[in-house]
């Protein structure tokens, strides 16, 4: 069998935390390579876990939320996001996500998988999903620091949008290839005119 590369892992030789806050920790590790070789400042970095998620209603629209994002500086579609609070599991987060955000809910779920946000500075990992058949319950409690506008909009404006800058941020962006790629498919929507592919 022919030996895999890079299935050693790097030693952490020591860590030390240089900026903790509510919503970040950066810490700097000194590690040691599977050759011997020593990195004094390899830079890490943690946020919250968190949960993306596209939303579906009966007719076969996707649920979007406009709003601005500091983090780019600009407005851009959003899909239903927030971090997992301590102890809580990603189907939890999203459940509760989603109730707080829009007043919806949904009983078909479907999980898309988990991927870190940097594979070398770790971040965080996110936990995507698409729900499926999504139905109004209780009124918006939106108290985020963010406002935004909430829309239903036809999956082939949600693909349209992947590719013309409406959608703008990488998380969300797959959010809705995945769900596009493995969950909305035109066998489960026959109403809809729309294709992956």
């Amino acid at each position: 069998m022919e030996e895999q590369v890079g299935q050693e892992k790097w030693e952490i030789v020591s860590r030390q935390s240089i900026l903790e806050h509510p919503f970040v920790t950066v810490s700097m590790e000194k590690v040691r390579l599977p050759d011997g070789r020593i990195i004094e400042d390899w830079p890490k970095i943690y946020t919250r876990d968190y949960i993306n998620a596209v939303v579906i209603n009966e007719a076969g629209e996707a649920l979007i939320m406009t709003g601005y994002k500091h983090g780019i500086g600009r407005s851009n579609w959003q899909v239903v996001a927030g971090y997992m609070e301590d102890g809580e599991d990603p189907l939890t987060a999203v459940k509760r996500e989603l109730r707080e955000e829009t007043g919806f809910a949904c009983d078909d779920w479907h999980f898309l998988g988990s991927y870190a946000v940097d594979s070398n500075r770790h971040i965080a990992m996110g936990h995507f999903f698409c729900g499926v058949g999504a139905k109004q319950v209780a009124s918006q409690e939106n108290d985020d620091l963010e406002h935004y506008s909430v829309q239903w909009v036809s999956l082939d404006e949600l693909k349209t949008a992947l590719q013309d800058g409406r959608i703008a941020t990488g998380s969300y962006a797959l959010a809705v290839s995945l769900s596009l790629l493995t969950v909305l498919k035109r066998e489960h929507f026959p109403q809809i005119l729309f294709k992956v592919g």
